[in-house]
């Protein structure tokens, strides 16, 4: 049986350089269709539903750096590799089209070989991760907890550039593009939303060695807020390599495992703090902390510890210092450190 013919869209307003590309790509066993313009390819994308798209970038009505930020948001074009054709080599154009997303670049003008190697490395490349996602038989060889220690990752993190950020430094903010998944070497981050009257709601605090913002893997935009708590030293993880990491070495199904297990936990405290006292909210709070934050001192300001619990600052100062009283947590200039966590689990039921 003939496999089928894999489908690339030409979107070049340049007749010549469209109808000649075309030709070479027939020649070659593709099926194509083109367009002279972003407004028409972004219709036909929708109609052929291509493979790969080739997509030039200065061009009439809509240019291709506009094709590639609607396919983005659009679900049935989004998983589409596109590569750029452009005359241009300055660095502006690569830097910018990367940024947004764009999988490759040819600058014109091109040899015929060099167009059909990197079409077939890249139809291939996306041939493979989607084998992976319907061949998951050794999925779940890792706690994805785990991630950072698996060994690709660790290449992964390994090759990224360490950049030291300030207290109050923003790591990312609400619907920005996810390029990065950020990897802690130390310091404490704290991710959150605004909520009624621009009062914001943490619900989660990072601390190094670690991962920030694994659950933004697979989405296009950030949904919530990051903010360094405590100076850190950060690595800007490429979203899109990581994805690629997953998906081939079968790791899908984990990551489901423990999406499914954190939407449980935080379901968990959602319950805690719908229908718990003001001390169990508190206590349980506390508990999270000491698994979350290595160091033994909490260290973080009442106002992020009175947010993370969804209490008024000065109800968080009262139980405190009843559990203080009650020789469950120490308090110093430092901050606070647990002294018995036998009783304080006691203090809560979830």
């Amino acid at each position: 049986m003939t496999a089928p013919k894999h489908k690339i869209l030409i979107i070049e307003d340049n007749t010549g350089m469209r109808e000649n590309i075309q030709e070479i790509l027939e020649l070659s066993n593709y099926e194509v269709q083109v367009a002279p313009d972003g407004l028409v390819g972004i219709q036909l994308a929708r109609q052929f539903k291509p493979d790969l798209v080739l997509c030039d970038i200065m061009m009439p009505n809509l240019d291709g750096f506009g094709v590639l930020k609607i396919m983005q948001q659009d679900p049935h074009l989004q998983s589409i590799p596109l590569i750029f054709l452009t005359a241009k080599a300055e660095k502006e154009d690569f830097r910018k089209g990367m940024n947004l997303g764009a999988e490759d670049y040819l600058v014109k003008p091109f040899e015929d070989f060099d167009l059909l190697e990197v079409i077939s490395k890249k139809l291939q490349k996306y041939d493979d991760l989607a084998k992976n996602r319907t061949s998951k038989t050794l999925a779940g060889l890792i706690e994805f907890e785990q991630l950072d220690r698996f060994p690709k990752v660790v290449d992964l993190i390994q090759q990224s550039p360490t950049k030291a950020y300030g207290k109050k430094s923003k790591i990312w903010s609400s619907q920005e593009k996810v390029n990065s998944i950020f990897f802690i070497e130390q310091g404490i981050l704290k991710e959150g939303i605004d909520t009624v009257g621009g009062k914001e709601f943490i619900f989660e605090f990072y601390g190094g060695p670690g991962f920030a913002g694994i659950t933004h893997l697979f989405q296009g935009i950030f949904h919530s807020h990051c903010e360094v708590v405590e100076p850190a030293t950060i690595k800007a993880i490429s979203r899109k390599q990581l994805e690629e990491i997953i998906l081939q070495e079968n790791l899908w199904t984990s990551f489901q495992h423990y999406f499914s297990q954190l939407c449980q936990q935080h379901l968990t405290r959602l319950a805690l703090n719908s229908f718990g006292n003001v001390r169990e909210k508190v206590a349980f709070h506390l508990a999270q902390l000491s698994k979350k934050i290595t160091n033994q001192t909490i260290t973080l300001g009442r106002e992020d510890l009175a947010s993370y619990c969804g209490i008024a600052k000065e109800t968080l100062i009262r139980n405190l210092t009843e559990l203080k009283e009650d020789k469950v947590i120490e308090i110093d200039p430092h901050g606070i450190k647990i002294t018995n966590i036998q009783k304080l689990n006691t203090l809560f039921s979830v």
